[in-house]
């Protein structure tokens, strides 16, 4: 796979993304980590450059969990833009997730309605938060984001997503003299391996951009896997596909199967988070190592 060059303005969201310290009193034995990295691109960055977009994501390193949302389009017919429910939606998890006391596992399905709970803004949007314990992934979604692991650069895991029908995913929002509605969290989780590479992000990836696209970006990689390069390679070709009108896209397919005409890719916000599934090395050997 070829990407063409394409000037493309990376829209960070630092608001957003987090580092949380927290202890951790069991030592005992090997231990996996995600080390990890995200990009951005709002559909809309280069006629306006201090877009904010739909989407909203946050990477917590300390507690091992992200979190990726979506607002809902369909609020701007009202005037309303969904994203800043989806960002605060992201913040408040970040906000659950530090008030946790250290040692206390982190119960995603409770921090995530927590945080549905506490988020004012009217709007909606979907919602994935992921987190590794011990050597199984964790997650809670709503909606149609989510995450595929690939493991020897080939897709064994693709999370399931959740519609009420074709392009309307269920959400967590907060409706006009209606309040919060009664939502449905999926949880699920998938054992994974030291090498193992989660790539996760709004519907705007993943309508854009097939698992075995994603193996051959992984394929055509060499050497370490850094999260931050993966997440930027893959979020430009997901960019790159969206706006052809020769692409024959997942989201095309998928619209051709209910009927619907739909030609080339998605325009939509895209949000990629990469985690590459590490072994946790001892402080020392992670301070020589940065000696190096």
């Amino acid at each position: 796979m070829i990407i063409k060059k394409r000037r493309i303005a990376v829209r960070s969201q630092p608001n957003f993304q987090a580092t949380v310290s927290v202890s951790d009193d069991d030592e005992s034995g090997e231990k996996l980590r995600m080390n990890m990295g995200t990009c951005y691109f709002p559909k809309d960055i280069e006629s306006n450059p201090e877009s904010l977009g739909q989407d909203a994501h946050f990477i917590c390193q300390e507690r091992q969990t992200f979190g990726v949302a979506d607002g809902v389009g369909g609020w701007a017919k009202k005037g309303i833009d969904s994203g800043i429910f989806a960002r605060e939606l992201m913040s408040n998890c970040l906000t659950s997730l530090r008030s946790l006391k250290p040692g206390r596992a982190v119960n995603l399905k409770k921090i995530l309605l927590k945080a549905h709970s506490k988020t004012a803004a009217i709007g909606s949007s979907t919602a994935c938060v992921v987190s590794l314990k011990g050597d199984r992934l964790c997650y809670a979604n709503v909606g149609d984001s989510g995450f595929m692991v690939f493991r020897g650069k080939r897709l064994v895991y693709r999370s399931p997503t959740q519609q009420n029908y074709f392009n309307c995913p269920f959400s967590l929002g907060n409706w006009v003299g209606e309040g919060k509605r009664p939502v449905s969290v999926f949880l699920g989780e998938f054992d994974v391996e030291q090498g193992d590479i989660v790539i996760a992000g709004s519907d705007g990836v993943f309508d854009n951009l097939f698992g075995s696209e994603i193996e051959e970006i992984l394929q055509e990689s060499e050497g370490r896997p850094w999260p931050q390069d993966l997440a930027w390679t893959i979020a430009t070709v997901a960019s790159m596909n969206s706006t052809s009108e020769e692409y024959d896209s997942p989201f095309a397919i998928a619209a051709e199967s209910e009927g619907i005409e739909h030609v080339g890719g998605k325009i939509d916000d895209i949000t990629v988070i990469v985690a590459v599934i590490e072994l946790e090395q001892p402080r020392a050997s992670q301070e020589e190592e940065e000696e190096e």
